[in-house]
């Protein structure tokens, strides 16, 4: 890239570069060098023609032999004097002759002066001390011939002569120095700065001259890069540009200043600016110019046009705005980027050098307040979200204000608008029912543990409610789950607008909610449970179908029945049982009602020792029918209580899911089990999985966490869930058996027959085992229900690729009644009863627990 100085208007070149270029404007050693040449050469042809002309015109003179002294002293001189002498020393011959011609005759002598003053001219050119000694030697000499020629009138004209000729000298080599200083001058300035001065002829594009850093900053002699073609000095792909800015700078004389790449001598290349004029010299036209290294600012050039295009690119808007005096001065905008100009609705050039009122009118206080502090102390600000109404309306900022190097003042603003509300609307999902938009169980009991905060200190009352749909299980099945999900979304709407805005309705999940009625006692909780029941059973239209469902509603009332949210919760579920299971739509909670209340509550209050070292895992074995040997074993919980002895399932389960670690007590059980596995071989488990771990998404990876931990494989795992529960939210758990299955681990419908699952549940989830409920196989002698529907549940399975297992066999008819169905798997207590790990291995060991024939190898139910 290149340009004319007129249209440059001086940026890009530097001053000392102009200053050089007018300073070199002769070479003093060459008009030195080229005038000693003239008076040599002039002696040599002038020198032989003057003795001829002697030895002619005065053949018996004395004349003659001055001329042959002369000529034999200057072949001499040409013929020994070294050559940069020379024309000194012929200078002292010419003063010589002149004072030997001189004494002839005085108008000679007179006539002498003038060549004895050219001859002492040829100091100026040599030096100072030639100067003076060819002074010395011609005022000698024709003092000497003077004297001879004209013995009185000699001394006034030669001091005539001495004074004038004096003068000359002194001035002329006053003048020599003042040019050979300069010449030092600029000798010393390229020197010292890292440039390169070159001269070159236009016609042939060859340097004449080359001085500077060419060896330091290109690796060249100085001879070799004069030697070198233009083609091979400079990058190829500056060539064409190079050789334009050189033609303008011949044909308007103007300075041309332009930037390109040199190349070096190891083949790589450095970025100069060069500054290119024409110059007339000895009537000839020549080019002059001053390279200088800008690597460094070229780089550093590059670094800040990369930052610019980075903040002209920035998608969050930037302003700059200028340094001020005071605070009373409105704020001067020195630079926005593209973002900043579309967030103000303003062109990013009209902007700059403009009033920030005037451009950004819409600035809120905050900000003005925020950059009048940051000017007062300094501190750099930090601010999130800031809702700014900008021309495009109210959005959200985050902003910052820091100072910059040159004292401006940087205002960073960054849209935070989408990121504010998916925030609040992750927030919103993780506190609310998604279906209803209801609150959830989290939310409920941060706002019930709330209420009984304040409710402690004033001394009022909380009420809770929760209830159950009765009829929901059967619509769901029945017309499918969109309208089951309508009918949720109608009821909650309902409660929804019967609560006040200090109280709070939840959907707990499934068809169960839960309401907090702040300062409601026994009475005004009885009556609020009787308009919930009156609103619930109102008809529902789900798509043309109208539909109607009741409730069951339990409550209890802080602080009678409980000061904390747990407790609370539990007995109003308590409550909520009592009612649903005696027919009645509203049930408070009463010590009395809750069976076993004082055990259980003892319970709870020890379930912690549960998980800490009471808990034992017992099993049973499965034992395929067709060939007698145990396939697998079922993982039973106990829990040995240290007053109540063993426990079973029944009476620790419930309370679990009460109190909420039913899930913790889930993963204890299956790492005892699978840690028992993993040292017996070839036998599968099965392991009970309550439905509400199935809610948790991140169930397969732990399960499959604990499988690696413990090295089993997940195909010798087997999950039971029981039918009525995975049938309460399909969808809801779908994915997460999906998930179990795709990495192994088989899923058994436990209690299979209780329940109202359809066909079309049995197909779509990833079943791989259908366990019949004991209450059918025991009543299979005796009542023809129960055979024909245990008939029919193996049927089903094998139609549907499952294997069966029938569970609660107690006797050999029951046996051989199943085996003659085609059952695959038996447990009961025909082959044994629950154990220990070690009793249960040790009868498996044993043997086959059928022998070949299918009787019963195994002597009696262990236990």
């Amino acid at each position: 890239m290149w340009w004319p100085r007129s249209s440059q208007g001086g940026d890009g070149s530097s001053p000392a570069i102009e200053t050089l270029i007018d300073q070199w404007t002769q070479d003093i050693s060459a008009v030195r060098d080229h005038t000693l040449e003239l008076v040599r050469v002039a002696h040599m042809v002038m020198g032989p023609a003057i003795t001829l002309g002697l030895l002619v015109f005065f053949p018996a003179s004395n004349l003659t032999l001055a001329a042959l002294v002369y000529l034999s002293g200057l072949i001499a001189v040409l013929g020994l004097v070294p050559r940069r002498v020379q024309a000194t020393a012929i200078s002292m011959f010419d003063l010589l002759l002149i004072g030997f011609v001189g004494t002839v005759d005085p108008r000679i002598w007179v006539a002498m002066l003038v060549p004895a003053a050219a001859a002492m001219t040829v100091g100026w050119l040599v030096g100072p001390r030639a100067t003076w000694l060819l002074y010395v030697a011609g005022l000698s000499s024709l003092a000497a011939a003077g004297y001879e020629s004209e013995p009185r009138g000699w001394p006034v004209a030669l001091a005539v002569f001495a004074g004038t000729m004096g003068v000359v000298n002194f001035n002329n080599l006053k003048i020599m120095g003042q040019g050979r200083d300069g010449a030092l001058k600029v000798a010393d300035l390229v020197d010292s700065l890292p440039v390169i001065v070159w001269e070159s002829d236009p016609t042939t594009g060859r340097f004449t001259h080359a001085v500077g850093w060419i060896e330091q900053l290109l690796g060249f002699t100085a001879e070799e890069w004069r030697a070198l073609p233009v083609g091979r000095r400079v990058d190829r792909s500056d060539l064409h540009g190079l050789l334009e800015s050189n033609q303008w700078a011949i044909e308007t004389g103007e300075a041309v200043t332009h930037e390109f790449r040199l190349r070096c001598a190891d083949g790589s290349s450095i970025r100069v600016r060069e500054v290119v004029r024409r110059v007339e010299a000895n009537g000839r036209l020549w080019l002059r110019g001053v390279v200088l290294d800008i690597e460094e600012e070229a780089a550093a050039r590059e670094a800040v046009d990369r930052l610019a295009a980075v903040v002209a690119h920035q998608v969050e808007p930037l302003l700059v705005l200028a340094p001020r005096d005071g605070i009373e001065q409105e704020p001067m905008v020195l630079q926005v980027n593209p973002a900043f100009g579309s967030m103000a609705a303003v062109d990013v050039a009209d902007a700059v050098g403009r009033e920030l009122e005037v451009i950004a009118p819409w600035l809120p206080r905050t900000v003005r307040a925020d950059l009048d502090d940051f000017l007062t102390t300094g501190r750099v600000v930090d601010r999130d979200d800031i809702e700014i109404h900008i021309p495009g309306g109210s959005r959200t900022f985050d902003y910052g204000i820091v100072g910059l190097p040159d004292g401006s003042v940087a205002v960073q603003f960054a849209d935070v608008t989408d990121r504010k509300q998916a925030t609040e609307l992750i927030r919103h999902q993780a506190f609310h029912d998604p279906l209803t938009g209801l609150p959830n169980r989290t939310l409920l009991f941060d706002r019930l543990a709330h209420a009984l905060g304040a409710m402690q200190r004033d001394g009022s009352t909380i009420g809770l409610l929760l209830l159950d749909l009765n009829q929901f299980k059967e619509i769901n099945d029945t017309l499918g789950h969109a309208y089951g999900d309508q009918l949720l979304e109608v009821i909650g709407e309902r409660l929804r607008v019967m609560t006040r805005e200090i109280d709070t309705v939840a959907r707990l999940g499934g068809d169960e909610f839960a309401m907090v009625v702040s300062g409601a006692g026994q009475a005004q909780l009885g009556e609020i449970a009787e308009r919930v029941f009156d609103s619930v059973r109102r008809p529902v239209d789900l798509g043309g179908i109208e539909v109607e469902v009741t409730a069951s509603v339990g409550g209890a009332v802080a602080p009678l029945d409980g000061t904390d949210a747990h407790t609370l919760l539990q007995r109003a579920d308590v409550a909520m049982y009592d009612a649903k299971g005696s027919g009645v739509p509203f049930r408070l909670y009463a010590a009395d009602d809750d069976r076993h209340s004082l055990d259980r509550l003892a319970l709870m209050g020890e379930l912690r020792n549960l998980l800490d070292d009471q808990l034992r895992v017992w099993f049973q074995p499965k034992i395929d029918l067709r060939t007698g040997q145990s396939v697998g074993v079922e993982a039973l919980a106990r829990w040995e209580h240290p007053r109540l002895g063993l426990l079973g399932p029944g009476k620790f389960i419930e309370l679990c899911e009460i109190s909420g670690i039913i899930a913790e007590l889930t993963f204890r059980v299956l790492d005892v089990t699978l840690e028992a596995m993993s040292s017996w071989p070839g036998q599968e488990v099965a392991v009970n999985v309550p439905v509400r771990n199935l809610y948790d998404r991140a169930l397969p990876a732990q399960v499959m966490e604990k499988l690696a931990a413990h090295g089993v494989a997940p195909e010798r795992l087997i999950l039971e869930i029981t039918e009525r529960e995975i049938m309460e939210d399909h969808r809801a758990i779908s994915d997460v058996l999906g998930a179990l299955d795709q990495q192994g681990v088989r899923i058994s419908i436990d209690d299979f027959g209780t329940g109202f699952s359809s066909l079309t549940h049995l197909r779509r989830l990833p079943i791989s085992e259908i366990k019949i409920d004991q209450s059918f196989i025991r009543g299979m002698l005796d009542r023809e229900n129960d055979y024909i529907i245990a008939r029919s549940i193996i049927d089903l399975a094998h139609n549907l690729g499952h294997r069966v297992v029938a569970e609660g066999v107690e006797d050999t008819a029951t046996l051989d009644l199943l085996r003659g169905l085609g059952c695959d798997v038996a447990q009961g207590f025909l082959f044994s009863r629950p154990g220990p790990v070690d009793r249960i291995r040790r009868r498996i060991d044993a043997g086959p627990a059928l022998d070949h024939e299918g009787r019963l190898a195994w002597t009696g139910a262990a236990g």
